[in-house]
């Protein structure tokens, strides 16, 4: 019998790598079926490893879940990072408004509605507040989120609630995939805010 050698099977996986592709599977089963209705085999056979390895590695669904939500948020902040970065470069970045900076922000969101995972998962978490766990993550995950965007906009209180409602138009516009009909629809146009003629 011919057994494969370790060259043959590719590099080995350190357990950081495995906890990765373990959250990105998870994040797809959770926006999906929420953390209730998703299972921990299916997150398992998507990462391509066994159920009790994902259990060994995060103990719980919930804490799973939780890692998830986490993840999402490091990916919003990553993209607001990003944006602001190349604005910096390109207009200068103590000469912009809050307003301007602001709008930065939410053409780097607008990008996460064809990236409809994230976004979904983001609703999930909120339906699932009521679990006081869950609710401590998102408190914290909406701190940071709240922080970030005061300290680098300067923006008022008003001007953030603002920016935030629209956010929140845009996440739903995501995971009822209203992009998908934006071309012959005026409700879809006007949620996913493209310009109307």
């Amino acid at each position: 019998m011919q057994t494969m050698s370790p060259t043959t099977r590719g590099p080995r996986r350190t357990a950081d790598e495995r906890r990765a592709e373990v959250i990105d599977a998870a994040i797809i089963e959770f926006a999906t079926f929420g953390l209730y209705g998703a299972s921990t085999e299916a997150i398992a056979a998507r990462a391509g490893i066994s159920q009790p390895y994902v259990l060994r590695l995060f103990g719980t669904k919930k804490a799973l879940f939780l890692a998830a939500v986490e993840r999402v948020t490091e990916q919003i902040l990553d993209r607001w990072t990003e944006g602001l970065d190349v604005y910096g470069d390109e207009v200068g970045f103590e000469q912009a408004t809050p307003a301007q900076k602001l709008g930065v922000l939410g053409e780097q969101y607008i990008r996460l509605v064809k990236e409809v995972h994230g976004l979904r998962l983001v609703l999930q978490s909120f339906s699932s507040a009521e679990d006081p766990d869950v609710r401590t993550v998102v408190h914290a995950s909406m701190k940071r989120l709240y922080t970030f965007v005061a300290k680098q906009t300067g923006a008022s209180p008003g001007e953030i609630q603002q920016f935030w409602a629209h956010g929140m138009m845009l996440t739903v516009a995501a995971s009822i995939r209203a992009i998908n009909e934006s071309d012959s629809e005026m409700w879809a146009r006007t949620f996913v805010h493209i310009p109307i003629d």
